[in-house]
């Protein structure tokens, strides 16, 4: 592939008052002098550059764009994403990559799910096939887009992309069929799936809830139908930015990668409730019994009374995720990058990310999962 990230490269990335776009904005921000336009929508009385402003400080105090980045009004929903006539011949006319990283990441199927994430890719290849420099769009999809699979596996990046494949959200869903757009497009694609992101070194208690609201809620129960030995393929979303930017400035084999910790990363959810047992003081460890042993005896023990019914309702969308033993394949990307950038252990900051969540924001989350 030769659309390489360079000092005078001007790229327009979505979703950068998000999680991991607000992060790789602040990456590519350090290697181009070319122009950074920000797709942002207007929230309320808060316009695009204050809430690209209120992004920048979420990573933590000092942080500000530098002058070369710029958030534009739009809406990846909207025909031309609802850019303004001048903005959008300004960007058709210079931009060399485009970063799509705006999604719905709700696990709810509903339409807002498939129009942000489908029909907002199809605006996006309408608006790179009008763009005078033919640029490189980078897709953030997500490595959990095969759908279902056989359980206990070490997917490769030829393993995803399953559509047609029965799902257990909207969500992976959506990005499936968005990603598989974009293959048939023709345009020039990188795409770039990274496993379960977490918040690590950011001190935002939004986006350490963002995944992990749902471990507070586990405080209520004495047994949940979890396999200890189930392994979670979990990075933090520094290592998500450096690698993305990373393969951007050099050559590359390949036109998908997944930005995972892989066989050798990955961690058990017994692993994890050991940090969960320390963290919470817990006078009796919470008991993990694998899903073929969670009988209807076993379930009326565990979920007798109604807020535990009501939670455990809310868990049922992640249970899946939890228990199915994948892990992603990074020997591809470990081949074109190399050791670097590391993956951080997760057991050595995930009692710092449940430090910022309060008990009452989780289940103000668990009421919309």
């Amino acid at each position: 592939m030769d659309h390489i990230l360079g000092p005078g490269s001007n790229v327009l990335v979505t979703g950068a008052t998000g999680f991991i776009g607000g992060e790789v904005v602040r990456r590519l921000e350090a290697f181009t002098r070319g122009s950074v336009w920000c797709l942002v929508r207007a929230r309320g009385d808060e316009g695009p550059a204050e809430r690209l402003a209120a992004r920048y400080r979420r990573s933590g105090r000092g942080c500000r764009p530098r002058p070369n980045v710029r958030a534009i009004g739009g809406d990846v929903t909207l025909p031309n994403w609802g850019l303004p006539a001048d903005e959008l011949t300004r960007i058709t006319d210079d931009v060399d990559v485009i970063v799509h990283s705006a999604a719905d990441t709700s696990f709810v199927a509903d339409s807002n799910t498939e129009r942000t994430n489908v029909e907002g890719v199809r605006g996006l290849i309408d608006l790179a096939r009008r763009c005078a420099r033919r640029p490189l769009v980078v897709y953030l999809s997500t490595a959990t887009n095969a759908g279902s699979v056989t359980p206990h596996a070490c997917l490769r990046e030829e393993d995803g992309c399953r559509p047609d494949n029965q799902h257990f959200n909207g969500y992976t869903h959506s990005k499936a069929v968005a990603e598989a757009l974009l293959r048939e497009s023709g345009l020039p694609v990188l795409t770039l799936r990274p496993s379960i992101v977490l918040s690590a070194g950011l001190p935002d208690a939004g986006f350490a809830k963002q995944i992990l609201w749902c471990v507070p809620l586990m405080r209520c129960f004495r047994a949940l139908p979890l396999d200890p030995d189930s392994r979670l393929d979990l990075v933090d979303v520094g290592f998500v930015a450096d690698a993305a930017v990373a393969l951007l400035r050099r050559p590359r084999r390949f036109d998908c990668y997944h930005l995972s910790a892989g066989p050798s990363g990955a961690v058990t959810i017994g692993q994890l409730r050991v940090v969960f047992h320390a963290f919470y003081c817990r006078r009796q460890l919470l008991r993990l019994v694998p899903p073929a042993e969670w009988t209807p005896p076993v379930h009326r023990k565990a979920v007798r009374t109604p807020l535990q019914r009501r939670l455990f309702r809310s868990l049922r969308y992640y249970l899946p995720f939890l228990n199915i033993d994948i892990v992603f394949d990074d020997a591809r990307l470990r081949a074109d990058l190399g050791e670097a950038p590391a993956v951080r252990p997760v057991c050595d900051y995930f009692a710092d990310l449940l430090g910022l969540i309060r008990p009452k924001a989780a289940l103000r989350e668990a009421a919309l999962p």
